[in-house]
């Protein structure tokens, strides 16, 4: 099957205003659903019955320093029970996240878990609670959850277990965001219907986050929890400290507290922070390989597009939908169409269990057509299963040469019915030169494809939480789909034999997002970072110089978040290609290596001698207790600035900030973006 060009590179024209209409009807319902979801809290063990067993605390230390986030979680199961009980904690797989530590209380003394394979891990953990003994195993549901089983939970006791994960974090339009994701997804039904789900924390809860910041902000916010939250700048005067900042934030519940919404923190930088290169390395001595995590935040010129006529809805309708879900949808849709011209066309695809074209091709927008497709959507039933491959082919087809055209797709579940290959969707796309956006409800979404989709078509994929600032993502996607984006982005860093850089394809750069890498050296000295891309098919070409340091102790984290980005490569082969017994060991050793849970290796704990009995090298206790002496270091030093590209004349970018909105089309966008966050900050007051 031929190419068919519709959207290349969004040089012809493009109804983008549309887009954003449809951006603020559909996802400002998602995001004001009423009541709650199910949480993702404790499961009770199968043999459980009724006996209580609960969460007595819940206790989350987070610290965002230099790029990437430290999530610790402290908690206390108690099982009020005569009998000694299994419990396993599930929590949605944060993207991007690197489950590091897991620890068991075990007589009164912390003991760190050790990752091996994962049918051993299992076979270690089922034996020793059939002995009796403490244990527990920390596992990874596919893109879905972190499993933690707790193998004994004692009778009219407790038992104390943390865990620890580490994920990168990216600034967008000047806006960082950390996301803890506590929500359920709503998209196992096998889980759902199998497990009795314990939400409630019995006793004490708390969230801390600390967030030190190189250069200046503006605003911090947890749109949810902006009531129940204490915000205090700790450190940092603005120039004074060379734009240097610490804040604290601290939700404290002394009792009583469902774990059933995602905490969503934001923090912008000020305006004038400029675009910069910004290199973080890690190298314990000089005979060893070194670590590096580079961000880009580029200031590249992305001219505001043109108008254009045709667009796809493909719409989710499965039974994770029902209720008040499919009727915001409805809504969102119908008060889209209300928006369009007459002279625009639209199209509905529908999709469960298989895919309908709801509208039977392209329906002029005439106010006659809106007025009575509006009410046939609102009709629309919810249920079944989720077959998006056949969405997306039904969304495919008809396409009209002569038209520029759109896709949006919008879902909360998993591909669970027809195709579900990778190869398959890829495949489907390849045929197409047309971006598609991808917007993904919630947690437990099938976001490894979801991902690669909108990557691999130019687009790009949006996370939404019911606890998100609708305001803050409706003027970041806004931005993005109004400029011209930054693609066939490559990004070289050349010389001291620097190596494994990953991920290896970054795909494209869209309006104030940044590029975000990682690699290793071997060598140290001077290096040159390139960056080039396409703006509206143009040749860029920027570049500055770093140095890469002989010895650097002060992030040894860098070394499990390279691992993981390597990981989540090679998992994209597996899920496209299919699983080969090379591409399972070097997972399994980069997993046993920087001691990573992931797809084919557990984390275990057990007491010291089993350890020793298993012959397990306990190098995360060893790695551990590395990571743990930095952070020490960290907290009790100010941030440290890691710009490379801060010359006399500006750097990379020429000091200009990113995006460049003094006078440029965007900065109405941050106008309207401050004003939101004074006023929710006044209401505070």
């Amino acid at each position: 099957m031929s190419k068919t060009n519709h959207i290349s590179g969004f040089a012809a024209g493009k109804k983008l205003h549309l887009f954003i209409a449809m951006f603020v009807a559909l996802l400002s319902g998602f995001l004001c659903l009423p009541g709650k979801g199910m949480a993702a809290g404790l499961l009770k063990a199968v043999n459980g019955g009724d006996v209580p067993v609960s969460i007595k605390s819940h206790k989350v230390d987070v610290t965002i320093n230099n790029g990437f986030a430290r999530t610790e979680v402290d908690q206390v199961f108690s099982n009020q029970g005569d009998n000694d009980l299994e419990a396993i904690y599930s929590f949605p797989l944060p993207k991007q996240s690197s489950l590091s530590e897991v620890s068991l209380w075990i007589d009164g003394v912390e003991t760190l878990g050790e990752v091996v394979e994962k049918e051993r891990a299992r076979k270690i953990y089922e034996d020793q609670k059939a002995k009796g003994n403490e244990t527990a195993l920390a596992e990874k549901n596919d893109f879905k959850t972190f499993d933690i089983s707790v193998g004994k939970v004692p009778a009219g006791g407790e038992t104390r277990v943390r865990l620890v994960y580490y994920q990168p974090l990216e600034i967008d339009l000047n806006i960082g965001r950390y996301l803890y994701p506590l929500a359920e997804g709503n998209v196992d039904e096998e889980r759902i219907a199998f497990w009795s789900v314990d939400d409630q924390v019995k006793g004490a809860f708390s969230f801390h986050l600390q967030l030190k910041s190189a250069f200046p902000l503006k605003d911090v916010r947890l749109p949810a929890f902006q009531n129940d939250a204490s915000v205090q700048k700790i450190s940092g005067n603005g120039e004074e400290q060379g734009g240097e900042e610490t804040w604290d934030i601290l939700i404290d519940k002394p009792e009583g507290l469902n774990l059933n919404q995602d905490i969503v923190f934001y923090y912008r930088l000020d305006d004038s922070v400029p675009g910069r290169v910004e290199l973080i390395p890690f190298r314990n001595s000089d005979n060893e390989d070194g670590t590096f995590m580079v961000v880009v935040t580029p200031a590249a010129d992305l001219k505001k597009i043109q108008e254009g006529s045709d667009w796809v809805f493909i719409l989710d309708v499965s039974g994770s939908m029902q209720g008040h879900k499919i009727a915001t949808l409805a809504d969102g849709v119908c008060r889209t169409l209300d928006k369009m011209s007459g002279n625009d066309r639209f199209r509905i695809i529908t999709f469960n269990n298989t895919a309908t074209d709801v509208t039977n091709g392209f329906v002029q927008a005439t106010p006659e057509n809106t007025r009575q497709w509006s009410d046939r959507i609102k009709a629309l039933p919810a249920g079944g299963s989720t077959n998006l491959y056949d969405g997306l082919y039904q969304g495919y087809k008809g396409l009209d040469d002569d038209r520029t055209t759109g896709i949006i797709l919008v879902t909360d579940g998993v591909t669970n019915t027809g195709p579900t290959e990778h190869a398959r969707f890829i495949e489907l796309l390849r045929q197409y030169d047309m971006r598609l956006f991808t917007f993904v409800i919630g947690n437990n979404a099938n976001q490894p494809l979801l991902d690669r989709l909108a990557k691999d078509s130019s687009g790009f994929a949006m996370n939404i939480s019911d606890a998100d600032d609708i305001t803050g993502r409706l003027l970041q996607a806004k931005a993005k789909v109004l400029h011209e984006c930054l693609h066939d982005v490559e990004l070289k860093i050349k010389g001291e034999r620097v190596k494994d850089l990953t991920p290896v394809q970054p795909g494209n750069l869209y309006l104030g997002q940044q590029l975000v890498m990682f690699g290793r050296y071997a060598g140290d000295g001077e290096v040159r970072v390139e960056l080039k891309g396409k703006i509206s098919g143009q040749d860029k070409t920027w570049e500055t110089a770093a140095v890469l340091p002989e010895v650097d102790r002060d992030n040894p984290e860098l070394e499990r978040l390279w691992a993981l980005s390597r990981v989540d490569e090679l998992m994209q082969e597996v899920r496209e290609r299919g699983e080969t017994e090379t591409l399972r060991g070097k997972i399994v050793d980069l997993g046993t290596s920087y001691s990573l849970v992931t797809d084919y290796t557990s984390m275990v704990v057990v007491r010291d001698e089993v350890f020793e009995t298993e012959k397990i090298e306990r190098k995360n206790a060893r790695r551990v207790e590395t990571e743990r002496k930095a952070q020490a270091t960290r907290a009790a030093t100010p941030v440290k600035n890691y710009r490379v590209d801060n010359d006399s004349k500006g750097g990379m970018f020429k000091g200009l900030p990113s995006p460049n909105i003094g006078s440029g089309p965007v900065g109405g966008l941050f106008v309207g973006l401050a004003a939101w966050l004074n006023r929710k900050k006044k209401k505070m007051k």
